[in-house]
């Protein structure tokens, strides 16, 4: 053999070689999370920052909310491997995909979300119960595959009546401003926010900033009590503090929570990578969440 097709040889076993390696390589952990910027895609980023001192590879998508990442997640030909979800979204899905239950493992909770239902300070509306009275009313939510709307539907799902007031597709923002302009006269009577109790999300800055023009609706119907697979409550009944007492603004409302959840598809991950996630959500959890945390 010459020395120049012996390094030809060289070459080619060289070559064969990588080729196994990266055959051999774990494919990246690929993350669903939510929208750019908000809680769930800044959990996912904290991940992929601790992943990557183990030199595991993390993949970070955005989506539209917990019931996307939840059929991305299921869907054998999506690469998404993890995804992040409220627990009342994961109820609702196993609903109509009984079968994803023997699919996800849970890899550990990622926070306390609360409903906070808003409404204007002169509203008719005083309690939850107003919410399912008859009458030409209906309730802002973000887009139809939030977790805000999920929590809506899956609300109405356990007490029906909650369908006397409809979901409008429609920004908090500009919510909040048609219920401060339009009072009794617009047909959006209330605005829902899924949240962690103390979160700055805008709603809620608006809301605890204009006392005069904005209160917190109790919502506190037993009918909302329901049970996961794991036989673990759905959601919880709760007194909580949203703020900090401000001009005499109440710090806090009675409402229903319900936890954020990381799950993962048992087939899509390698044994590996199963043990590294629940090892870094056992030991890291505080680095992951941040404020969640506690």
């Amino acid at each position: 053999m010459n020395l120049k097709s012996g390094l030809s040889h060289s070459l080619l076993l060289a070559a064969g070689l990588c080729a196994g390696l990266a055959q051999a390589a774990d494919p990246p952990i690929v993350v669903s999370t939510g929208k750019s910027g908000g809680g769930y895609n800044t959990i996912g980023e904290r991940l992929k920052t601790v992943m990557a001192e183990q030199d595991q590879p993390v993949q970070v998508l955005t989506s539209a909310g917990s019931l996307e990442n939840l059929n991305r997640l299921d869907d054998p030909n999506s690469p998404v491997s993890v995804g992040l979800t409220q627990a009342d979204a994961l109820k609702y899905y196993l609903k109509d995909h009984p079968e994803f239950a023997d699919k996800f493992i849970s890899l550990g909770e990622i926070g306390k979300e609360c409903v906070f239902i808003v409404t204007g300070k002169n509203s008719d509306i005083r309690d939850d119960g107003d919410l399912q009275k008859a009458g030409n009313r209906q309730i802002a939510v973000q887009s139809p595959n939030s977790g805000v709307a999920v929590t809506w539907e899956y609300m109405t799902i356990l007490e029906p009546q909650f369908k006397n007031t409809a979901p409008a597709f429609v920004d908090g923002a500009e919510a909040l401003l048609q219920i401060k302009s339009s009072g009794k006269a617009s047909p959006i009577q209330a605005a829902m926010v899924v949240q962690r109790p103390m979160a700055k999300s805008t709603e809620m800055q608006v809301v605890l900033e204009n006392p005069k023009d904005f209160r917190l609706v109790p919502v506190k119907d037993w009918d909302l009590n329901d049970k996961l697979p794991d036989g673990s409550a759905v959601y919880t009944f709760e007194d909580v503090t949203v703020a900090e007492k401000k001009w005499g603004f109440d710090t806090t409302v009675d409402t229903i929570c319900t936890r954020g959840l990381m799950l993962a598809n048992k087939t899509k991950l390698t044994a590996d990578q199963r043990t590294r996630l629940s090892k870094v959500m056992l030991l890291a959890a505080s680095r992951v969440l941040g404020d969640g945390a506690k």
